[in-house]
Parts: C-alpha cells; sequence; structure tokens
C-alpha cells in the first residue's frame, strides 16, 4: 500500500518565503549602511525631499510614507527615532523657508510679466489715459494674453494696473520737462546766433 498523494506531506513555502524576505531584507541594509552618522542623516533628509515631505506633515504620515523605502530601513540602522524625528524638523524648516522663497520669486515673475503686458498693449490702445482710465476699461484689450493669469488675484491686477498707471504718468511728465527744457535751450542758442551775426542786441524789442 502506497500512501496517495494528496496525503503526501508538502514543502513548507511560507516558511521559506519568510525566510527569503529576511535574508533580502538583511541583505538589503547590510548593502545601503552608512560611513558616519553625518551620511545617514544627510540620507535620510534626501528620502524626505524625495518623497515631497511637506513642512507641515507629522512623524507618523512621514513613518507610512516612507518606511517601504530601503533608505528608510538605513537610516533606521544608525539614527535613533530621536535623531530622525530631529532630522525631520530640521528638513521641514529649512523646506517651509526655501518654499517661501520659490513663493516669492515665482510672485515677482508673475507681477514682472503681468507689468509688461500692460507695457506692451495699453500705450498704443485708443483712449487710455494714465489719469482717467480705469481697469475694467482695458481688461478685455488683456484677458487673452497668458500673462494676464499669471497674476491669480484680480484685487492684485487692478493694484498692479494702478501702480503702472502711477509710473505712465511719471514718466509721460518727465518727458514733457524734458521736452521744454531742450526748446529752451534750442531757443536762446538761436538768439546767441542771432546776436553773434549782428542781427540781435541788448537794443531789440521781442517785436
Amino acid at each position: 500500500w502506497e500512501l496517495p498523494a494528496e496525503l503526501q506531506p508538502t514543502k513548507d513555502h511560507d516558511g521559506d518565503d519568510e525566510t527569503a524576505v529576511h535574508v533580502k531584507k538583511k541583505k538589503r541594509k547590510i548593502e545601503t549602511q552608512f560611513s558616519s552618522k553625518e551620511e545617514s542623516i544627510a540620507a535620510f533628509k534626501g528620502l524626505l525631499l524625495a518623497k515631497e515631505i511637506t513642512p507641515t506633515m507629522k512623524w507618523n504620515d512621514v513613518v507610512k510614507l516612507c518606511k517601504n523605502d530601503a533608505r528608510w530601513d538605513a537610516c533606521e540602522a544608525v539614527l535613533t527615532t530621536g535623531e530622525r524625528k530631529q532630522s525631520l524638523a530640521e528638513y521641514q524648516t529649512k523646506r517651509a523657508n526655501e518654499l517661501r522663497t520659490i513663493e516669492r520669486q515665482e510672485k515677482a515673475r508673475a507681477k514682472e510679466s503681468f507689468l509688461q503686458l500692460l507695457t506692451e498693449i495699453l500705450p498704443n490702445q485708443t483712449g487710455f489715459s494714465a489719469l482717467t482710465s480705469r481697469f475694467e476699461d482695458v481688461r478685455a484689450s488683456l484677458l487673452n494674453d497668458d500673462r494676464f493669469h499669471t497674476v491669480a488675484s484680480e484685487a492684485e491686477r487692478e493694484s498692479l494696473f494702478l501702480d503702472f498707471c502711477q509710473e505712465f504718468k511719471k514718466r509721460e511728465d518727465r518727458k514733457k520737462l524734458n521736452r521744454k527744457r531742450e526748446a529752451k535751450d534750442r531757443f536762446v542758442a538761436f538768439l546767441k546766433e542771432k546776436e553773434d551775426d549782428g542781427t540781435l542786441s541788448f537794443a531789440s524789442t521781442w517785436n
């Protein structure tokens, strides 16, 4: 009598799989060891950046997002929980400052693009006056340009328009003043020429 095939003992695959996972995990840790704690901290912060950890994310959420990454295991083997939390705090402070800087730069570029749009369009627009025109009067002529939408707030667009009008008026006033000075200088030069050729003297009258 032979034992039926269905009753034959089977290999414990689950046990083998568990052992294989353990070996792989151990090997992965060995392969990613760091030469110093500073190097491990730098790698940990690099992992946070790669995972796009935000400045306000909590520790438990960071763990959930990063724990399956090989770099997390490697850092965990060198750094204590306290050291990793401290590294997270340092990373988040620095990242918050970086994001604020990026936001300021983006706003500055958006403002510059919008003002450039106004400079190109408004001076050539029929009926535009820096003194009397309102933003709602010129808005339609700007709306289809992508630079109009770089500034998200309508209130900020109007504020930039008013700033543009103020600067435009100052430039026009300076141009008028310069033209007036140039005309005066030319007239004085004309009188000097007449004086030099004898057709004009101190006794001459305006008529």
